[in-house]
This record gives C-alpha cells, sequence and structure tokens, in this order.
C-alpha cells in the first residue's frame, strides 16, 4: 500500500491553530504521512482566516498554491473563509466553521472515490461525528500533540457582540462553551505528555460558560481546577474583554499561583467616540480603572493589547486621542492593524471611510509608539531574575522564549538546555524586539 501523504497550513488566531492540530492529530491516528505544505503530498488543508481582507487574500492563494503543487491533490478549504466564500473553484471540499470533526471522514470518501487505498488505521472515520445543533460546542478530541511548545486548549468557540468592523460573529456563530471535563481531561493529557505551560484560547475566552449562565468569572474558577493538575506549572490567558474583569475575576486570578501576569486586554481603540462608532461596550475610563486593578494585584503584569487606525470617520484628534491614551496605560505590546473593510459588516457601508494615505501614516504613528513602548518595558526586565520557558532552537545559536509578562526572550544555547525546559534567566540588555539574557543559573525539566 502507498503511503497517502497529507499537508497542513494555519492563518489566523490560535483558536485556528489549535484546530488544525486537532485535525493533524486525527489524519496521523489515521495513518496518513504529514508532508511540509510546500512539498508534493496527496491531501492539502488550509484553515482560513477572513479577519482581515489581506488573509482573505492569503487564504485563496495558499489554495491556489496546493492546487499548482499536486494538481491532482485533495484541497480542502476549512474555517472562517471558507465559511463566509465560496471556495469551491480552488477547493475540492470546502468546510466552515462547523463540521471540521469531519474532515477526516470527507476526505476519506474521496480518496475511496478516486480508488486509493486507505491506511489500515482509517477505519472509524465517523469516530469525531458531531452535533447537527449549532449551540453545541464541536469536540475535536483531545489534542495532545501540538505544534508549539506552549499548549493550546480551546475552551469556547463563537463571539455575541458584533462589532462593527468584525466578522467573525458570522463566520463562528454565537457563543458555545466546552464542557469542563472535557477541558480538564485534555490538559491532562497533556501533562502527560511532557507540556508545561497551557493556553486557554477562543474566539471570545471571556465568554466562556456564560451560554450556560455563568459569570464573567467562570473562566478563572476553571483556571484554578486546571491549577491543580501535576505537570501543569504555566497558565497563561487568550485575549480578553475589559468589562469582564471584575473585582472578583482579578481576585480570583490573583489567587492561582499558576496564572502568568500577562493580560492581553483587548483596546481596538484609545478614543470614546471611536469605540462607539465600532459598537465596543467599553469606554476609555472603565478600560483604565480595569489596567489600574490589575497593577494593584499584579506585579509589573504585562499589559498588550490590539488597535486598530484609520476606523471610518476616525479625524486626526481621535486618532491623536488614541496615541495618547495607549502612551498613558503604558502597554508592554501594542498590536497595529490598519482597518480592512469587511463586506457584510455596518463599518463598511459607512460613508466616511478614511484615505489609505491617512491610513498609512497613522499606522506608522501607533507603530512608532508601540516600539517605544515595547523598549521601556523590556528595559525595565533588565536585572531581573525570570522564568522562562524556552520555545525553540534558533539558526544563530540562541533560543526564543518568553517571560510570565510574555516579553520576548534570546538566550544563549548551551548543552544542557532544550525546548520545552524552564529555565532561570537574567535579563542583561534590551531593545525593543527582545530581552538579551544571560545563560540560565538554574534549571528544571
Amino acid at each position: 500500500m502507498n503511503t497517502i501523504r497529507a499537508a497542513f497550513h494555519t492563518l489566523g488566531c490560535k483558536t485556528n491553530h489549535y484546530e488544525t492540530d486537532a485535525i493533524r492529530q486525527q489524519f496521523c491516528q489515521a495513518g496518513f504521512e504529514e508532508t511540509p505544505f510546500d512539498a508534493w503530498a496527496d491531501v492539502y488543508l488550509v484553515n482560513t482566516c477572513t479577519v482581515t481582507g489581506e488573509a482573505g487574500r492569503k487564504s485563496r492563494q495558499l489554495l491556489r498554491r496546493a492546487r499548482k503543487t499536486n494538481p491532482q491533490a485533495i484541497v480542502v478549504a476549512l474555517g472562517c473563509h471558507a465559511e463566509l466564500t465560496d471556495d469551491s473553484d480552488c477547493a475540492d471540499i470546502t468546510i466552515g466553521t462547523s463540521g471540521k470533526n469531519q474532515a477526516l471522514a470527507r476526505v476519506c470518501a474521496e480518496l475511496r472515490r478516486r480508488g486509493f487505498t486507505l491506511p489500515e488505521n482509517c477505519t472509524a472515520t465517523d469516530i469525531h461525528a458531531g452535533s447537527e445543533d449549532a449551540s453545541v460546542f464541536e469536540e475535536l478530541g483531545p489534542v495532545s500533540r501540538q505544534s508549539e511548545t506552549r499548549a493550546q486548549i480551546k475552551i469556547e468557540d463563537g463571539c455575541n457582540n458584533f462589532c462593527s468592523y468584525c466578522t467573525i460573529p458570522l463566520a463562528r456563530g454565537r457563543v458555545r462553551s466546552r464542557p469542563e471535563a472535557n477541558i480538564l481531561r485534555e490538559a491532562q493529557e497533556l501533562a502527560d505528555a511532557g507540556f508545561k505551560e497551557i493556553v486557554l484560547t477562543g474566539i471570545h475566552v471571556c465568554s466562556y460558560g456564560s451560554d450556560q449562565g455563568q459569570p464573567s468569572h467562570a473562566v478563572m474558577e476553571l483556571a484554578l481546577e486546571l491549577a491543580e493538575i501535576a505537570g501543569i506549572e504555566r497558565i497563561r490567558l487568550g485575549s480578553l474583554e475589559p468589562l469582564s474583569l471584575t473585582d472578583q475575576f482579578i481576585d480570583l486570578a490573583s489567587r492561582n499561583p499558576k496564572l502568568l501576569p500577562h493580560f492581553h486586554l483587548s483596546l481596538q481603540s484609545g478614543c470614546d467616540s471611536v469605540l462607539a462608532r465600532m459598537n465596543r461596550r467599553y469606554r476609555t475610563a472603565e478600560y483604565r480603572a480595569v489596567a489600574a486593578s490589575l497593577r494593584q494585584a499584579f506585579d509589573r503584569p504585562g499589559l498588550t493589547t490590539d488597535v486598530i487606525v484609520g476606523f471610518p470617520g476616525e479625524t486626526a484628534e481621535e486618532h491623536a486621542a488614541s496615541l495618547e491614551f495607549c502612551r498613558e496605560i503604558g502597554f508592554s505590546r501594542l498590536h497595529v492593524f490598519r482597518y480592512s473593510r469587511r463586506a457584510g459588516t455596518r463599518a463598511a457601508d459607512r460613508p466616511d471611510q478614511v484615505a489609505p494615505q491617512w491610513i498609512n501614516v497613522r499606522s506608522q504613528e501607533m507603530l512608532r509608539l508601540a516600539g517605544q513602548l515595547a523598549l521601556e518595558y523590556h528595559l525595565a526586565q533588565v536585572g531581573r531574575d525570570q522564568l522562562v520557558l524556552l520555545e525553540q532552537l534558533r539558526a544563530d545559536g540562541y533560543f526564543d522564549g518568553y517571560t510570565p509578562e510574555y516579553v520576548p526572550v534570546r538566550l544563549p544555547a548551551a548543552p544542557d538546555l532544550h525546548a520545552g525546559q524552564i529555565v532561570r534567566v537574567t535579563g542583561e540588555s534590551a531593545g525593543p524586539e527582545f530581552l538579551l539574557c544571560h545563560n540560565a543559573k538554574s534549571s528544571r525539566s
């Protein structure tokens, strides 16, 4: 029997990467051989993204690249772009944001139709069959094999917020929370597989449990349960909604010894009038109060965020207000996005679109501020001892890693160091991109 090769590529968020890892694990367990995406394969699966116009363009580009590499291959388009756009002209199978647990079964059916002899393990292809109920979280099975050193655990799907610029609720649907028992079982399998850090991910993490009537701090109750699992040493949170970080949320977070002091607080704009047009539910005063509460509860936590520049109607004064607010909060990392017009959203229909040249100018101004803020935060880490999870060995002889506050670190390689290890380091020098550290003083595997 000839080996059947499958190749995978992911665009977009951590949730997409988690789902690709889950599907990859199913294919490998069924007897497929994984091969790099740019190599010849029998099956290509692209987990697409639609959060920006550029992400959508790249999604279709990758599907066409797969078709060009092997015109006879089965090309599969998965995910958000496939949900909202007809990709049938460049994919044999399209699966949106639901039904991903049937990717293996559908590929196997097409392979049989084409006369392939399937691997011996590829028998019960409906083992991951899910519910047709769109209000139920779709299980992909425990994902104990992951592509990164930090393991993701998907705890919910969907979003109910409908921000005026965003297509994700259209693609992903309403909030569906994963059963706690399944999350805990997957975390135990990850610990048994040697993972020391887990990241709780989803489309709107703070909505975990809300579809079951639970309060916004339900995710913190879950994190306390996860902290009891032996082998899990670090717990990190995905993107958080500011209004969900109530006093009780922050109190529970501060009492979790394994929760890392890094909080990605979604902002999008530091100007109240722009936030209102975006249909964001908080204002800068509330955001400021949450940031202050976190800094009271944690010692120098890492506060990171996303900001959109050039939102429809944004004036020079509103942009300046957003810059000043970001400077005031003092983020440790600031991700800058140029507004991308997305069909089907309210913002796309506004007549006051900002000219591309002004979006470019404002993007550069916000990026300069992002570099300044990152440098200031990194410089404050020089001389501090930190426990860093080593993630990968670079070609230049340094390990990449992250501090608990999510500061990127580079550490000289040594014979006793390996990826997945947590080591104690000392910050030596800093730039806006990373913190250079001394070799580990002590380590533990």
